[in-house]
């Protein structure tokens, strides 16, 4: 199966199970509260480069909300980049940069051919791991499996960009 098709089944079921949480939270949830996730700004949906601190690369891959269909999968990967900002990923990672950890694009690079590769950083988010990168160790995060799942799609759906020889 081709890694695009492999892709977008991927953000299918992460939406359905997302949809079915926000659903049992709206049924439980006091009237007057909120569950959702911050709302992106325009210029997260349309693409353009972010110039708040957060990275120097678009919110969506290139290419994508120019076809038919993609309005969809670009809101799935801004609500999961504001995750990423809300879980504090970039206090350590940067989309296309190395901070103290590999930057997004770097990890996309790494693991784009990889077939186990939302199983293997969906662990590494979820339960910490070293050696990878480095000898920084990147420690567990506190987060929900659809949660770590949604991060790992967002940061491999990321335009792959080889690491620099010294990092």
């Amino acid at each position: 199966m081709k890694p695009v098709v492999r892709f977008l089944m991927l953000f299918g079921v992460i939406t359905l199970a997302t949809a079915c949480a926000r659903k049992d939270e709206s049924a439980t949830a006091p009237v007057g509260s909120s569950t959702s996730r911050p709302v992106a700004d325009s210029r997260q949906i349309s693409g353009a480069a972010r110039s708040d601190g957060h990275g120097g690369s678009a919110a969506s891959p290139p290419g994508l909300g120019e076809r038919e269909g993609d309005e969809h999968l670009v809101e799935v990967l801004t609500t999961a980049r504001s995750l990423a900002e809300a879980k504090g990923c970039f206090a350590c990672h940067q989309v296309d940069t190395k901070v103290l950890g590999p930057a997004f694009a770097w990890v996309a690079y790494r693991y784009q051919r990889d077939p186990n590769a939302v199983a293997t950083l969906k662990y590494a988010i979820e339960h910490g791991v070293s050696g990878v990168w480095g000898s920084m160790p990147m420690p567990a995060q506190s987060l929900t499996p659809v949660e770590a799942e949604e991060l790992v799609s967002w940061v491999l759906a990321q335009k792959p960009v080889a690491p620099p020889k010294s990092d």
